[in-house]
């Protein structure tokens, strides 16, 4: 079997509907984020996954358990890395209710995008690497998804990451993508 990895947004939390920044805030899943986790397990059903990860915080430790469970795939340790971006004093503040010059002053207070970049590609080199031959889900966020996502894209795309989506990462792109930034030499 080739390896594979795919990273997952976990699912639903009452923060989210409400349009309020988490950032690294430990919201939990709420009802509908549960069955969003599971209906992606049942979705990969079928298609080998047989490792669920997720980054440290419970809501996205919640739903890995919720995909494994639908999978009957192993869990296994947090992957730090994939922690959700740093929003620093906006974390916990609903962003329609921020205004542009706000958000614009705090820029420097934010987790830069490079640094996210710095942190996750090289421990998703390393998981291709510790789990070659296996198709592995990922369990992240969603500002730390789509830097990933728009990294691995050459450009930055228009939308976010929706709760519960599943973005396939392309892992020779990945490699290239950490040589080109200088981040490992694979």
């Amino acid at each position: 079997m080739d390896t594979a990895l795919v990273l997952i947004r976990h699912g639903l939390t009452d923060w989210n509907l409400a349009g309020r920044l988490q950032g690294r805030t430990d919201i939990p899943l709420n009802d509908t984020g549960r069955e969003q986790a599971r209906g992606v397990g049942r979705e990969l059903q079928g298609q080998g996954f047989s490792l669920v990860l997720a980054s440290p915080l419970g809501r996205a430790q919640e739903t890995a358990a919720l995909i494994a469970r639908e999978l009957e795939a192993e869990t296994g340790r947090s992957v730090p890395e994939l922690i959700e971006r740093g929003f620093g004093p906006l974390e916990g503040r609903i962003m329609a209710q921020v205004s542009d010059e706000e958000s614009a002053a705090l820029q420097d207070q934010l987790e830069p995008i490079d640094e996210i970049l710095r942190r996750a590609i090289p421990a998703l080199v390393d998981l291709s690497i510790e789990h070659a031959g296996r198709k592995v889900a990922v369990v992240s966020h969603g500002a730390t998804m789509r830097a990933i996502r728009d990294a691995l894209a050459g450009t930055k795309l228009p939308r976010g990451v929706d709760n519960g989506e599943v973005i396939e990462i392309d892992i020779q792109r990945l490699r290239e993508l950490a040589e080109g930034l200088d981040l490992v030499s694979c």
